[in-house]
């Protein structure tokens, strides 16, 4: 029988994921600014639905990266989505055992 040598040497890997913060978004009103700024009646003029919906989603993630910061996704925090927050977990904690 041989016996086999597995080393861990080998460097541990970071994760880079990075998330938005919708808890720290700018809300003085510039995404609003931003999106109400388009004429988007002249801008989608003469435009078929797959190239107005490009356009329009180009437009609003120009936006989203202006007011929403990003942040790192930490290892406890990425187990439950952004908008979940402790008050909504302790509820469906109480639902469960219920």
């Amino acid at each position: 029988m041989k016996w086999c040598r597995i080393l861990r040497g080998g460097s541990r890997v970071i994760s880079r994921i990075k998330t938005l913060d919708f808890r720290r978004a700018n809300n003085s009103g510039l995404y609003k600014e931003l999106l109400g700024g388009i004429l988007w009646v002249r801008a989608l003029e003469g435009r078929g639905v797959q190239e107005s919906c490009l356009l329009f989603k180009h437009h609003f993630l120009h936006a989203q990266d202006w007011c929403i910061p990003l942040s790192k996704k930490s290892r406890k925090g990425g187990r439950r989505p952004a908008w979940m927050s402790k008050e909504l977990l302790v509820e469906l904690r109480w639902k469960r055992k219920v």
